[in-house]
């Protein structure tokens, strides 16, 4: 695994939210903020850990039990903007999905009242500071917070 196998992983995530997004709504303003790539199994998980250290510095170490998070020395540039944040997730039998990109919308309560009792294919999700859409896509599960995770970091002073 190196830096460029870790970006096509990225750029794949992203790409599939996307589609995910296109293929559910008419939202047409996604914007990325922070990609989870679920490894398969240990060996991927210390190959992938070990290419993210060299790429950033580790935050958010609340949720290290999952994973490790690390906001990135130089962004990459995706279909979806600038992404700044990801965060290699342990292996989860009970997460067979690739990754999970979150992106923010413009307006977060306009869209949950457009869409979450649309189909079956959106979920709400209620957590501790923030709440998040589910929308399952093909290899992804990917979120729409109402606040960010970049800006729950933010406000936590974590970067």
């Amino acid at each position: 695994m190196n830096k460029r196998e870790l970006e096509k992983i990225v750029y794949y995530l992203v790409e599939q939210g996307l589609s995910a997004i296109k293929d559910n709504t008419d939202e047409k303003e996604a914007v990325i903020d922070y990609v989870a790539i679920f490894s398969k199994d240990e060996n991927e998980y210390r190959d992938l850990e070990f290419v993210a250290e060299s790429m950033g510095e580790e935050v958010d170490k609340e949720t290290v039990r999952t994973g490790r998070t690390f906001l990135l020395k130089e962004p990459m540039k995706t279909p979806a903007g600038i992404l700044s944040l990801i965060k290699i997730r342990k292996p989860d039998a009970t997460r067979p999905q690739r990754g999970a990109p979150d992106f923010k919308i413009r307006d977060y309560q306009q869209f949950k009242d457009k869409y979450l009792r649309r189909s079956g294919n959106f979920t709400l999700m209620l957590k501790k500071d923030y709440e998040m859409i589910e929308i399952k896509g093909v290899d992804v599960l990917v979120y729409i917070p109402d606040k960010t995770l970049g800006e729950r970091m933010e406000g936590a002073k974590t970067f």
